[in-house]
């Protein structure tokens, strides 16, 4: 017999993935509550507000949601780092950030890296990158900060977002072109993606006059 938690987390989950998509779509300013409702297909339009309380809530469930899988993945890539290859080599780093990212774009419901790019553009949404599930780009981002500290803060902290915009971006895109590639199909432009983040942190630096 089914658990009486079921339908409220089938719910839910509704809930999510339509404020996904009509967030990457629309942007996060763009869409109100009783829209999220009303693309789920609930009969009452409060239910988001019902299971969320506000858009913040629900926008952290939207990370949460996507984040476990990621997360996990991350956290694979990087304990592989430290058997097989230094822990000190920058693209294994990147791969651990961009590769449990990019296979996003290759599975159902692909809308989390252009939400993910909507949520970067707006002013009004900023995170600390705090929780659970953000354990592994913490891990990450700690190692990337580490390959940077030859340069000036100010450069390294420019670098760093210039990166994310590269790899948020760059997967939506493919995620906008669709139809959803396969995983060995995306294997090619997630591997340039690599390379092109690579080259963007270890360019070299233009003097100031």
């Amino acid at each position: 017999m089914a658990s009486p938690a079921t339908p409220e987390r089938d719910t839910r989950e509704q809930l999510i993935l339509a404020a996904e998509r009509l967030f990457a779509e629309r942007g996060i300013g763009e869409v109100s509550l009783r829209e999220v409702g009303a693309a789920a297909g609930q009969r009452n339009t409060s239910a988001a507000q019902y299971h969320f309380g506000n858009k913040s809530a629900l926008i952290e469930a939207i990370f949460d949601h996507r984040m476990r899988t990621i997360n996990e993945q991350r956290l694979q890539h990087l304990a592989e780092m430290q058997v097989e290859r230094p822990d000190d080599e920058l693209r294994p780093l990147l791969e651990a950030f961009i590769v449990p990212l990019a296979t996003t774009a290759a599975g159902p419901h692909g809308y989390y890296a252009r939400f993910l790019a909507q949520f970067s553009a707006d002013p009004h949404h900023s995170t600390a990158w705090d929780w659970d599930t953000a354990t592994s780009l913490r891990l990450v981002w700690r190692g990337l900060r580490r390959h940077l500290s030859h340069l000036p803060e100010a450069t390294a902290r420019a670098r760093l977002r210039m990166l994310e915009h590269l790899v948020v971006h760059t997967i939506a895109d493919h995620e906008r072109a669709g139809p959803h590639d396969t995983a060995e199909r995306a294997q090619p432009w997630i591997a340039e993606l690599v390379d092109a983040a690579e080259g963007l942190l270890t360019a070299p630096t233009t003097p100031t006059s």
